[in-house]
């Protein structure tokens, strides 16, 4: 029985763009040394896969730009420290073109995203974790603060967080700011692959703000605002 990406190829002789289910075919799998769910793993194995990620951040960049190269988008100039906004504002208008054709209801799901080696019929997640790693870097790029870390916090662990045993991209505590900033810049990106149905996801352009508010340190100010107001009340 064929896949979900093989049902999604067109037919033979379509005249259309060629689809990202035909690209996805060849695009190189995420291989991340242990595949999840991350409740499973033990501290050390989230260890190795941070480590994957960010031995291998700059290959996945390349891997996913000359995807998006073909797909009409250059992700070179905001990486290299020019104006990110057109940039993040054409992922969105790409998302809402191309990716309602590859949504999968079978796959489309926490559980499988958790769980997936990312390989396979799965492949749609390695290019979602391309596209995380993208934005994060706009972030981390820009802004001496943040971060790639881990959320290891047992609390997280108990309470579902799906953020727990992955990595996140972190704005530690400081100052004003008594705890830690955790972006969870991959489940944002998946989330809007599974639900193409959400009318806010085709409107409202979630990672620019995502990435605005934390390059324009919009988190901490908000922080040393509050202390502000804090302190003169107490006068």
């Amino acid at each position: 029985m064929a896949g979900w990406l093989e049902r999604l190829l067109p037919q033979r002789g379509a005249n259309k763009r060629e689809s990202l289910a035909v690209k996805l075919r060849d695009y190189p799998p995420y291989e991340a040394p242990h595949a999840g769910p991350p409740l499973r793993w033990t501290p050390e194995q989230a260890r190795e896969n941070l480590a994957y990620l960010l031995g291998h951040r700059e290959r996945r960049l390349k891997i996913l730009g000359e995807l998006l190269r073909a797909e009409g988008i250059s992700i070179d100039d905001a990486l290299e420290g020019g104006d990110w906004k057109p940039l993040v504002d054409a992922l969105h208008d790409w998302a809402n073109e191309r990716w309602p054709a590859l949504h999968a209801p079978r796959i489309a799901n926490s559980r499988t995203w958790l769980g997936s080696s990312r390989r396979g019929q799965e492949i749609v997640y390695s290019m979602l974790m391309d596209v995380a790693i993208l934005l994060a870097e706009l972030i981390i790029r820009r802004h001496p603060g943040y971060r790639w870390e881990l959320d290891l916090d047992e609390a997280n662990g108990r309470d579902g967080m799906e953020s727990y045993m992955r990595a996140v991209v972190r704005l530690p505590a400081s100052g004003d700011m008594p705890c830690a900033m955790d972006l969870d810049v991959e489940h944002v990106v998946v989330h809007r692959y599974m639900h193409p149905e959400y009318r806010s996801n085709r409107l409202l352009n979630e990672w620019k703000d995502l990435v605005g508010e934390a390059v324009s340190g919009a988190h901490e100010a908000a922080w040393t605002s509050e202390a502000a107001r804090a302190g003169q009340g107490d006068t």
